[in-house]
């Protein structure tokens, strides 16, 4: 009874990792969705509104809370305490929040590739900078949800094979 009570443990502990793993891969197509509703509403603010960076940022992230709102959020700090041009604020929110987040490289990349132009343009200009970041955001969360799908079955799979393979050695 008590070997048995053991192997469930240990499988449904080994099932608990892959789950782990497996939302781990599910995170990053949401949190680059966030970020790319956040960029068209930072579009329309730009465009219509005409509202100033630091305002504009703080409206596009709202009152949503995740992980990319936190650079939106961040930025709209670090330009309106003055410290830091645009460019060099959205760099460092960007920096700050890529380690919190599931976030890959070329998402980064994408993201620092905008910060390049942020407030160093017209604002013609930097509505194209921003249409071409978020569909480049748009394409690596299509590629996201694919590898999120497959991946997620697979670390799920792993998880409780590897807990029955282990539960079977134990006997």
């Amino acid at each position: 009874m008590v070997r048995l009570l053991g192997a469930a443990l240990v499988v449904g502990s080994a099932a608990l990792i892959g789950n782990t793993m497996a939302r781990n891969y599910s995170e990053r197509p949401r949190q680059l969705a966030e970020i790319a509703s956040a960029f068209a509403v930072l579009e329309t603010e730009i465009s219509y509104a005409r509202t100033p960076l630091a305002e504009a940022l703080v409206r596009a992230c709202g009152t949503r809370r995740g992980v990319g709102m936190r650079v939106f959020r961040l930025a709209a700090d670090l330009i309106r305490s003055s410290e830091l041009l645009p460019g060099e604020a959205w760099r460092t929110a960007v920096h700050r929040v890529y380690a919190w987040s599931a976030l890959a490289p070329e998402d980064r990349e994408a993201l620092l590739a905008f910060g390049e132009t942020l407030g160093a343009c017209g604002a013609e200009d930097q509505l194209r900078h921003l249409a071409l970041a978020r569909e480049r955001l748009r394409a690596n969360e299509v590629r996201a949800r694919d590898e999120a799908e497959r991946m997620a079955r697979m670390w799920r799979y792993l998880g409780v094979t590897v807990g029955a393979m282990v539960a079977l050695l134990l006997y």
